[in-house]
């Protein structure tokens, strides 16, 4: 039997990139936190949704971002996916990418080799 995991994977527009990330959202009149867990241009997976319902409007704000209209593609348990009406344009995505997300090397945290000067003969 294929999981289900798997299926989605293979529709997929674009990796997803991984967070731990809290992000403001709007379901209706209501406003909340959820946890942001995973992220493409295209949607997101958040968890904390107060009973998402498959094509329900929310809006997601995301850092340093105007707030971002989203419909619920699909829930399991505490988690849904979520499909933005427009894609995250591309600099705004590699910022938060930048600044955010978890289980990637940042390039400035990378050591620098020592200068030969510095390295004992």
């Amino acid at each position: 039997m294929e999981h289900a995991t798997d299926q989605f994977a293979t529709k997929r527009r674009a990796p997803r990139v991984g967070f731990e990330l809290l992000v403001r959202c709007k379901q209706g009149l209501v406003r909340s936190t959820v946890m942001l867990k995973d992220m493409t241009r295209f949607g997101a997976r958040v968890e904390g949704l107060d009973k998402p319902h498959e094509g329900e409007a929310i809006s997601l704000m995301l850092p340093d971002q105007p707030p971002r209209m989203a419909f619920v593609m699909w829930t399991r348990g505490g988690a849904a996916g979520l499909e933005f009406g427009d894609p995250l344009p591309g600099d705004a995505f590699d910022a938060i990418i930048r600044d955010y997300a978890i289980g990637l090397q940042q390039p400035h945290a990378l050591p620098s080799p020592l200068p030969q000067s510095l390295v004992a003969a």
